[in-house]
């Protein structure tokens, strides 16, 4: 496996997050008030999940010139 490969599958694994980001978000509009907390929880566990993803596949496209 490449760098550029192995950035691609992160940045793949953020696209997926931020999707489930946004149904969360959605059910934020319908979801019961004692839920409210609960979503908005696991929406921001999912955004810095999503930030590392996006942080490691920019250093990784960075060094795809470089094998290992």
């Amino acid at each position: 496996m490449t760098y550029k490969e192995w950035a691609e599958e992160y940045f793949e694994s953020a696209v997926t997050i931020k999707g489930k980001i946004k149904e969360l978000k959605n059910s934020l509009l319908t979801a019961p008030t004692e839920q409210l907390k609960d979503i908005n929880f696991r929406i921001s566990s999912l955004y810095h999940m999503y930030l590392d993803c996006m942080h490691i596949a920019e250093d990784l496209t960075k060094r795809k010139g470089v094998a290992f």
